[in-house]
């Protein structure tokens, strides 16, 4: 059975929040078979599932409560964690999430970020994914606290009616349902090393976008846009985590992506990243002669030598391909734009990498004075 009709701009966000740890919210009316698509799905993607409604929980179901062991107090935990811990991968599903009282939604908070329940740590094999209904069609629901909102991708759940079409006479049995991996890139640490360097590009030479702050309204704090995505550092690290899954011409599942982690910010980011026409540092690292070091434009420069660096730290064997590019910038008059990044690399060169004399003649002087500067204020 084909699971093209699966194959959607919405799954492949899905997919990639999964892939890369972003706890994620589909948000969608009830009936629509969020619950047992999450469920079904989880065993082709070779997850352990494991469904906590919050209505039906207190916090001490998330914060533990507290326990004496040989005169030492710590806080329990719970089967649900041991066993999702002890799979080979797991998936957390917080359903009807936003039904939650307010007390259990604090004990939530810990779990969704640093994710500790009680003491004990879930592993880094398991995935959170949760899901919502709407306020004006859920029971006792209310808008997210904006700490726990931005924590989260949101993304609007689609309804697959092609597949609902197609597995209803037979119940859902016997269904295919697509594995994460065929919806996602194969190389997301070249794909990191693109998407870093655009975000933080972005940010250097647009002031004021990587933290606006809580959205407000009339100089209040708006409650339902602060409950959805806005953005701030951590949405915005997210946003790196997360299109690093995604193959880079996947524009329709890049604009769900980043429309759910740093609300009405993606466009202007999309917009900017269309006219910026970016380099793309595993093609440079490969011929450094193909850029025009000495004309470049900042923004073009600062993203590529920042994506060089976190593609040569990422993948050791490409760390001398990368301080030969970043070389090829510091000789073409733009040492002090390199630095920072050649840096980096120095300090985090693989025990096996053989250091170029160019590199290591092109940086000693700003090494050295970097050093002497240090040295002066201690």
């Amino acid at each position: 059975m084909s699971t093209d009709n699966l194959n959607t701009p919405f799954m492949r966000a899905l997919a990639a929040g999964i892939a890369a740890n972003v706890p994620t919210l589909m948000w969608g009316g009830p009936g629509e078979i969020k619950t047992a698509f999450t469920e079904n799905a989880s065993k082709t993607w070779g997850r352990e599932c494991k469904t906590i409604v919050g209505s039906t929980r207190e916090a001490p179901d998330f914060l533990g409560v507290m326990v004496e062991n040989n005169g030492t107090i710590s806080y329990s935990t719970f089967n649900w964690v041991t066993e999702l811990n002890d799979a080979a991968q797991g998936l957390l599903f917080l359903d009807e999430f936003n039904t939650a009282a307010p007390s259990t939604m604090k004990g939530m908070l810990r779990v969704v970020q640093e994710r500790y329940v009680g003491d004990v740590k879930l592993n880094d094999s398991v995935a959170i994914l949760a899901a919502a209904n709407p306020v004006e069609s859920a029971v006792d629901a209310y808008d997210l606290p904006a700490p726990m909102a931005n924590r989260m991708m949101h993304l609007d759940w689609v309804f697959p009616e092609e597949f609902w079409l197609e597995n209803i006479a037979t119940d859902f049995k016997n269904v295919v349902y697509p594995q994460l991996s065929s919806l996602l890139t194969g190389d997301a640490v070249t794909r990191r090393a693109n998407v870093a360097g655009a975000v933080t590009a972005y940010h250097k030479h647009n002031k004021g976008q990587l933290k606006p702050g809580v959205p407000t309204t009339d100089g209040q704090v708006d409650p339902v846009k602060a409950g959805k995505a806005w953005a701030s550092p951590r949405s915005w690290s997210n946003v790196i985590a997360v299109l690093s899954q995604l193959e880079a011409h996947d524009e329709e599942a890049a604009l769900l992506v980043l429309k759910g982690l740093v609300g009405n910010h993606a466009i202007a980011f999309i917009e900017w990243l269309k006219k910026a026409d970016l380099h793309d540092p595993a093609e440079v690292i490969d011929n450094p002669s193909m850029v025009d070091w000495k004309n470049e434009r900042p923004d073009r420069l600062f993203a590529l030598v920042h994506g060089v660096a976190a593609l040569g730290l990422s993948k050791p064997e490409l760390w001398e391909k990368a301080a030969l590019a970043l070389t090829a910038c510091a000789e073409n008059g733009k040492a002090d734009v390199a630095t920072p990044s050649a840096a980096k690399l120095m300090n985090f060169r693989p025990a096996k990498a053989v250091m170029p004399l160019a590199f290591r003649d092109a940086f000693a002087p700003l090494f050295s004075k970097t050093m002497h500067t240090v040295s002066a204020a201690v």
